[in-house]
């Protein structure tokens, strides 16, 4: 099987502190068996632009759905599953960790006049002229090796939008119903909020729980850890990257997460990042030194 990437490494979100993505191009020879597609339970948007597959959701041959080209068909983290090439297949997937923030959020606030839960489930939809045409260009950047971060990123934003342009509601509800769920709602409602909140009592309330179930539910979607930890941990993560960066003076940065002094600003950094804001700043700027090419 050989593989294209539009990234080799991960696109790492600075939106959010664990998200990864990545675009992907599978070509998977006839008779070839790829056995555990989703070994990172990742959730794989996948197009087959040629060829013919058998998809296995979990494993059991038994129950194998045939993906014919022009068709797209949708891999939930829990799946375990595998394919196998009926003839030569090529393969573009979208695969991330966690699903953005941004596009679960859109796809809610545009399906609230459909009640999830009466929707059947479909196994696979129609790959459209339009959506066709955007694959075979994001098959060229690939091709060319385009190592661009923020190419990555507007092929992601490009890709949800077409979705909407190019599939009815009932489509989408349809082939991401398994993941319209409680859970994810709390994940996106959490993500929304929180960079307006100092505190977990402060995130709780603006999602609209009590703290009790609020804690229950946080640590249920965020593997164990309490709300604070992770405020903590995300709030560290930001400073960081925005001190490395040089956008903004140290001044503003302290002012935007809510420090009064300059002393407790400092402490915080040395306590969390391991440096004071100063340290941080200048190692970014030895870091973006050593990247600009010498004469």
């Amino acid at each position: 099987m050989e593989k294209l990437f539009l990234l080799k490494n991960l696109y790492n979100d600075p939106l959010s502190m664990n998200r990864y993505s990545q675009f992907r191009c599978l070509y998977i020879a006839k008779g070839e068996t790829v056995p555990n597609l989703n070994k990172d339970h990742e959730f794989q948007i996948c197009f087959v632009l040629k060829g013919t597959l058998y998809f296995f959701r979990n494993q059991i041959e038994s129950m194998a759905q045939v993906v014919m080209e022009n068709e797209l068909f949708f891999i939930n983290s829990l799946h375990n599953c595998k394919l196998r090439a009926i003839e030569d297949v090529q393969l573009v997937v979208h695969a991330c960790n966690i699903l953005p923030p941004y596009l679960h959020d859109r796809v809610i606030k545009y399906l609230q006049d459909i009640e999830i839960e009466k929707v059947k489930l479909e196994e696979v939809l129609p790959i459209y002229p339009l959506m066709r045409s955007y694959l075979e260009l994001l098959v060229d950047y690939m091709k060319n090796a385009m190592e661009i971060p923020d190419l990555h990123q507007a092929k992601e934003f490009e890709l949800f939008s077409l979705f909407k342009i190019s599939y009815t509601k009932s489509e989408i509800a349809a082939i991401f119903r398994e993941v319209l769920s409680t859970d994810l709602r709390f994940f996106v409602s959490v993500m929304t909020n929180y960079k307006r909140c100092r505190t977990a009592k402060e995130l709780a309330a603006l999602c609209g729980y009590n703290d009790p179930m609020f804690t229950l539910l946080f640590k249920r979607c965020f593997h164990g850890e309490t709300p604070y930890q992770w405020l903590q941990k995300q709030t560290s993560y930001e400073i960081k990257l925005k001190l490395e960066e040089d956008s903004l003076p140290i001044k503003q940065i302290m002012l935007d997460y809510h420090f009064k002094t300059f002393s407790h600003f400092t402490t915080y950094c040395k306590r969390n990042i391991g440096a004071t804001p100063n340290e941080i700043r200048r190692k970014g700027e030895i870091v973006d030194a050593s990247a600009v090419p010498q004469a």
